[in-house]
């Protein structure tokens, strides 16, 4: 049977617990209320407790962390975790836990204080990842009624990225620096072609879905023929360079090589966007 003792109370819902020299915190439903430290908390699982690992972080560590977060933060976030289990039927990697509440708890403290959230990278977060981008407009839901609080959308795409980063072996910062590839990608498309490119638009949702296809192309392998290519090089040719340094901006972030098959593509979409802007 596992025993789990208090060494610290968070509220009557949270406490920091030890096993076997491991650190963890439980949420449950008046799981601290009444005890004190030193009690000893016999197979929590048993009574349908949230583990929360420490594992990693030193005794200073999470012990600062701790001192930092609102105990309510951790409630609800196991709150989100659970309805992202909910909604994908699988849940998200434990280790996505104490970043995930660091950055709540952090994101609402800035609001409390009437500090502006900023995300440069929304759009193209919200086009990139849009299931991820569904359960954090949820999750935001979920804060809003439970701290009465109102959050931008600006948070809703950084809870976005968090929650891809806990899917298999996937990263924060991965998509984090695929959203800013895109942002940098558009810059350029409009300081080449000299043209404003609407954000809220079908055609910008339709290029930066294209360009996501060659991420996913290029990131496993997998090429495919262009029968157009030798016609587009020949006849955009404009265009066909203007892909050739998008290829170079992804070769630079995503670490591989792009194939010229897939410049031609890029350059297809590029003489559409320009015929569409003159039109």
């Amino acid at each position: 049977m596992e025993k789990y003792t208090i060494k610290k109370i968070l509220s009557n819902n949270v406490v920091l617990v030890e096993n076997e020299n491991q650190s963890y915190v439980l949420v449950g439903k008046g799981i601290g209320f009444g005890k004190k430290k030193g009690f000893v908390i016999e197979n929590p699982k048993s009574i349908e407790e949230k583990f929360i690992s420490l594992k990693g972080l030193s005794e200073n560590e999470y012990e600062n962390f701790l001192t930092k977060v609102d105990p309510k933060i951790i409630e609800l976030v196991e709150e989100i975790m659970e309805m992202v289990k909910s909604e994908l039927g699988k849940g998200l990697n434990p280790n996505v836990h104490v970043g995930l509440i660091d950055h709540i708890n952090f994101a609402i403290k800035r609001l409390k204080e009437g500090i502006e959230i900023v995300n440069p990278f929304l759009i193209e977060t919200k086009i990139l990842y849009p299931v991820e981008y569904s359960l954090a407009e949820k999750a935001v839901q979920i804060l809003k009624e439970n701290l009465k609080i109102d959050i931008p959308e600006a948070e809703i795409g950084f809870l976005a990225l968090h929650i891809y980063g806990g899917r298999g072996d996937k990263t924060k910062n991965e998509a984090l620096e695929n959203s800013k590839m895109m942002n940098t990608i558009v810059s350029y498309v409009e300081k080449r072609f000299n043209i404003q490119m609407d954000r809220n638009s079908f055609n910008y949702r339709r290029f930066i879905m294209h360009l996501r296809g060659v991420i996913d192309r290029v990131t496993n392998h997998k090429t495919i023929e262009n029968i157009l290519l030798e016609k587009v090089k020949d006849e955009l040719r404009y265009e066909f360079r203007a892909a050739y340094d998008i290829s170079k901006i992804m070769e630079k972030t995503l670490k591989v090589r792009v194939p010229e098959s897939e410049v031609g593509y890029i350059a297809l979409h590029l003489h559409r966007i320009r015929s569409q802007n003159r039109s």
